[in-house]
C-alpha cells in the first residue's frame, strides 16, 4: 500500500504533499490540473519510467518544472508498505542529464544513487516490473479497454508475456529448432557412414597388415648388416687414423728441425752484427758504461732543477705584469674602437643639427597646421553655400508661378535665368571646393613628413646629451694606454732574458739525454748478445734431441702398410653405399604401406566414431521431442489456470459492477487460439467486443482489470483507475462509486481513482484531493483535502 507521496518541481507540482490509505482514493479535478502527473511520479518512484516517458514523447529534462518559474531539478518520494510493519520509502532526482535515487527501509538506507540498482530492488519487493504493472494494476487514461484494442490473434502473446510463459514458447521454439538442428546433422553423419563403409581398402585390412610386418621384418635384418659393415669400416678407420698421425709427427718432426735450423743460423748472425756494433766500445767494461749513466742522471737532474726554477722566476714576473696586458688589451680591442665610433657618431649629430635647427622646424609645423585650419573652415563655408544653392536650385524646379523666396509672380523665363544663374554660381562653388581639398591633402601629407623630422631632431639631442663627453674619455683612455705600454717595456726585456736562459738549459739537457739514451742502448745490447748466446745453445739441444725422435720414429712407421689400410677402407665404403641404398628403397616402401595402413585405421575409427554419434544422436531427438511437448502441455495448463483465475475473480464481482439484469455473467475464454472477453445473456455467451454497448464494454474492461490485479499482481493489492467512467450512464457511475467504496476493498486493498466527474467523489473510502491550476496564468497546481478516512 501507498501511504504517501513528495513532489517538488514535478511537471505543474510545484510542492504538492498527498497522503493515501486503504480503500478508495480520489483525485479530482479539470483536464489539466494535475492529477495524472501524481500517478506518472508514482510510477516513475517504483520503477524509473512512466507511459509518455518510456513512449518517448518526454525526455527527462522535461519533467522538471518550467513555469511559472524554470527550476534546475525535480523530486519525487514515495512511501509504501508491502505485507510488514515496515516502512518504505523511495525518493528519485531528476537534474539535467542525470538521476539520482534511493531506498530506504525505516529510514536506513538500503540502495542507492544508483538508479537502475533501486529499481532493480524494488522490482524484487513488489515481485513486479513497470510492464506487468501498467497492464495489470495502473488503467493509464483512456486506456481501460487495454485488452480489446490489442488486435485479434495477439492478445494470447501479450497476456504470455504477463504471464511470462511466452518464454515455454520460446524454449519449445528452440527445442523445434534444435531438433530439425540435430535430424540434419544425423543425415549428414549417415551419409558418411555409407561412404566409409563402401570403401574396399577397409576389407583388406588384414593382408596391408600382413605385408607391413614382413617389410618391417626385412628392413631390421638390413639394417643388422649394415651395423656390422659400418663396425669393420671403423676399425680399419681407426686405424688410419694412427698411422697417419704417425706420418704427420714425422712431418713434424721434420719442420721443426727445420725451423731450429734457421733459428740457429739467425741468432749467430745476429749476434756477430751486434758484436760488429759493439767494437768502439769493446775496451769498456759494463761496469764503466753504467757510472757513466749514473754521472749523466745526475748532471740531469741538476738541469731539470734549473730549468724549474727559471721557468718559475718567468711566471712570477708574468702574474706581476698580467694586469696590465689585460687592461691594454681591454683598451686597444674594445675601448679604444667603440670610443672612437661614439665620437664620430657626435660629430655626425652635430653637423645634423647645425643643418636643422629644431625652431624653424617647428614654426614650419605651427604655421602648416594654422593654414590646414584654415582651408578646412573655407571649405566647411563652401560646402553649406553649395547645399543651400542645391535646395535652392530644386526648390525653383519644383516651383509653380510664385516664388518660393519671395512670393513675387515667378514666369517661366524668370525661373529659367534664375535657375542658369544658381547653376553657375554653383559650379563655381564646386571649383573653390576642390581647389580648397587639393590644398588641404598637400597640407595633411606635409605635415606628418615635418613631425617625423622633428621627432628625429629631438632623438639626436637626447642622443648628443649622453655622448656629449665621449672625446674627452676618448683622450683620457689614449694616455692611459700610452703609460701601460711604457710600464711594460721593461717587462718585455725580463722576459726575454728568462726565455734565452730556459732554451740554453732545455738544449743541454737534450744533449745529455741522447747521450745517455746511447749508453743505455750499448749496455742492452751487450745484455742482448748474452741473452741469444744462451738461446743458441737451447736450439742447438733442441736439434739433438729431434733427430733421436725422427731415428725412433722411422723405425715402426712404413707409407706401404698405410696404401694398402686406405684400399680396405674404399671397399667397406662401397659395400655402406649399396646396403643404405637397398636399406632406403625398402623403408620407402614400408612408410608408404604404413601410411596406407594409419590411413584405413583412422577411418575405421571415425566409422565408429560416426556409428556412436549417430546413437547418441537418435537419443538426444527422442528427448527433445519430449521436452516439446512437455513444454507445449505445461504452457497450455498455465494459460488454463490463468483464466480459471481471472474468470473466477471477474464472476465474484460482476453483479456488484453491471447495475442491470440482463447480463448475468462474464467469461475470458479461448476462441481461433485467443483470447476473447464474453458476457452471457438470455441469448447466451456473446463477445464484448463488437457485439455489447459502450457501457457494457467498459463495465466488462472495469472486471477484466479488477481481475488481472488480483492474479497478476496479488503481492500489491492495488488498482489504479485513470478517467474510467467514459461511455457509462448515470446508473453505472453510480453503481461504479457504490463498488469503489463499499465493495472494492474486499478485493483489493488500495484504489486510486482519477477523475473529473464530481459523482465519483462519492466512490471515495479514503482520502479524497481536488486538484485546480490557472493555466492561463501558469500557475503551479494546487491541492485541497476534500475528504479523509476519517470523515467518511
Amino acid at each position: 500500500m501507498i501511504t504517501k507521496v513528495k513532489l517538488k518541481n514535478w511537471r505543474s507540482h510545484l510542492d504538492t504533499e498527498i497522503d493515501f490509505s486503504e480503500g478508495t482514493n480520489c483525485f479530482v479535478g479539470p483536464v489539466g490540473s494535475g492529477k495524472t502527473s501524481v500517478m506518472d511520479a508514482i510510477c516513475f518512484g517504483l520503477f524509473g519510467t512512466f507511459l509518455q516517458l518510456q513512449q518517448k514523447k518526454l525526455k527527462l529534462e522535461d519533467i522538471i518544472m518550467k513555469k511559472p518559474l524554470p527550476k534546475d531539478k525535480a523530486e519525487v518520494t514515495v512511501f509504501f508498505e508491502i505485507g510488514d510493519n515496515n516502512e518504505w520509502s523511495v525518493k528519485r532526482i531528476i537534474t539535467k542529464g542525470k538521476t539520482t535515487a534511493e531506498l530506504r527501509k525505516n529510514g536506513e538506507l538500503i540502495e542507492g544513487p544508483q538508479s537502475t540498482k533501486v529499481t532493480e530492488e524494488i522490482i524484487k519487493i513488489l515481485k513486479m516490473d513497470y510492464d506487468l504493472f501498467s497492464r495489470a494494476v495502473y488503467s493509464e487514461q483512456n486506456q481501460l479497454d487495454m485488452f480489446l484494442t490489442l488486435p485479434k490473434g495477439k492478445r494470447m502473446r501479450k497476456i504470455d508475456e504477463l504471464l511470462a510463459i511466452d518464454k515455454f514458447e520460446k524454449a519449445r521454439t528452440n527445442t523445434k529448432s534444435l531438433i530439425n538442428k540435430c535430424l540434419t546433422v544425423l543425415n549428414e553423419k549417415e551419409l558418411l557412414v555409407q561412404n566409409l563403409e563402401s570403401d574396399e581398402n577397409l576389407r583388406m585390412l588384414d593382408t596391408i597388415k600382413r605385408e607391413f610386418f614382413e617389410l618391417k621384418e626385412k628392413e631390421e635384418k638390413m639394417k643388422n648388416q649394415l651395423n656390422d659393415v659400418i663396425k669393420r669400416k671403423n676399425g680399419i678407420s681407426k686405424d688410419i687414423e694412427n698411422l697417419k698421425q704417425q706420418q704427420k709427427k714425422l712431418q713434424s718432426i721434420n719442420e721443426e728441425i727445420k725451423k731450429f735450423t734457421a733459428f740457429v743460423e739467425l741468432t749467430e748472425s745476429d749476434i756477430n752484427k751486434i758484436k760488429e756494433e759493439l767494437v768502439e766500445f769493446a775496451e769498456k767494461t759494463d761496469e764503466e758504461l753504467r757510472e757513466e749513466v749514473r754521472k749523466t742522471d745526475e748532471e740531469i737532474k741538476n738541469l731539470n732543477e734549473n730549468l724549474i726554477r727559471e721557468k718559475r722566476d718567468l711566471d712570477i714576473l708574468k702574474e706581476k705584469y698580467a694586469g696590465d696586458n689585460a687592461r691594454i688589451n681591454l683598451i686597444e680591442k674594445e675601448k679604444l674602437p667603440k670610443l672612437k665610433k661614439i665620437v664620430k657618431e657626435l660629430d655626425e649629430i652635430v653637423e645634423n643639427l647645425k643643418k636643422n635647427p629644431i625652431k624653424k622646424l617647428s614654426s614650419e609645423l605651427n604655421k602648416s597646421k594654422k593654414e590646414l585650419e584654415k582651408n578646412q573652415i573655407k571649405l566647411q563655408k563652401s560646402m553649406v553655400k553649395l547645399s543651400e544653392l542645391e535646395e535652392s536650385i530644386n526648390n525653383l524646379s519644383m516651383a509653380g508661378s510664385i516664388c518660393p523666396i519671395c512670393d513675387s509672380k515667378l514666369t517661366k523665363e524668370k525661373k529659367s535665368k534664375l535657375i542658369e544663374k544658381k547653376r553657375k554660381l554653383r559650379k563655381e562653388i564646386k571649383k573653390e571646393i576642390g581647389k580648397y581639398n587639393s590644398l588641404i591633402e598637400k597640407i595633411k601629407f606635409k605635415l606628418p613628413e615635418l613631425e617625423n623630422k622633428i621627432k628625429e631632431i629631438e632623438r639626436m639631442q637626447e642622443r648628443f646629451e649622453e655622448i656629449k663627453d665621449s672625446k674627452k674619455e676618448l683622450k683620457s683612455l689614449e694616455n692611459e694606454l700610452k703609460n701601460l705600454k711604457s710600464k711594460t717595456f721593461v717587462f718585455d726585456n725580463q722576459k726575454k732574458m728568462f726565455e734565452k736562459n730556459i732554451k740554453i738549459i732545455e738544449e743541454n739537457l737534450n744533449k745529455l739525454k741522447e747521450n745517455q739514451e746511447k749508453l743505455k742502448q750499448i749496455l742492452s745490447k751487450k745484455e742482448e748478445v748474452n741473452n741469444k748466446l744462451e738461446k743458441l745453445k737451447e736450439y742447438r739441444q733442441k736439434l739433438m734431441m729431434l733427430g733421436n725422435e725422427k731415428e725412433l720414429l722411422l723405425s715402426s712407421f712404413s707409407p706401404s702398410i698405410l696404401e694398402k689400410f686406405e684400399l680396405d677402407y674404399q671397399s667397406v665404403i662401397g659395400l655402406e653405399r649399396e646396403i643404405e641404398t637397398n636399406l632406403k628403397n625398402l623403408s620407402e616402401i614400408k612408410i608408404g604401406k604404413q601410411k596406407l595402413l594409419e590411413e584405413i585405421e583412422n577411418k575405421k575409427k571415425i566409422l565408429e566414431t560416426y556409428r556412436l554419434e549417430i546413437r547418441k544422436i537418435n537419443a538426444i531427438v527422442d528427448q527433445l521431442r519430449l521436452l516439446e511437448n512437455a513444454l507445449e502441455a505445461t504452457q497450455e495448463q498455465l494459460r488454463k489456470d490463468f483464466v480459471s483465475a481471472v474468470n473466477e475473480a471477474m464472476q465474484s464481482i460482476w453483479n456488484e459492477l453491471y447495475p442491470y439484469e440482463d447480463i448475468y455473467s462474464i467469461r475470458l475464454g479461448i476462441e481461433g487460439g485467443d483470447y476473447i472477453l464474453q458476457l452471457q445473456d438470455s441469448t447466451g455467451w456473446i463477445p464484448v467486443d463488437g457485439v455489447a454497448s459502450g457501457g457494457e464494454r467498459s463495465i466488462a474492461c472495469l472486471a477484466l482489470r479488477i481481475a488481472f490485479s488480483l492474479v497478476l499482481a496479488p503481492q500489491l493489492h492495488m488498482l489504479v483507475l485513470d478517467e474510467p467512467t467514459a461511455n457509462l450512464d448515470v446508473k453505472s457511475i453510480e453503481v461504479l462509486a457504490n463498488v469503489l467504496r463499499e465493495r472494492i476493498t474486499k478485493l483489493v486493498e488500495q484504489c486510486f481513482l482519477i477523475t473529473h466527474d464530481e459523482k465519483l467523489k462519492e466512490a471515495v473510502s479514503g482520502f479524497c484531493y481536488e486538484f485546480r491550476r490557472d493555466k492561463s496564468k501558469d500557475e503551479a497546481t494546487k491541492v485541497e483535502l476534500i475528504s479523509s478516512p476519517l470523515q467518511v
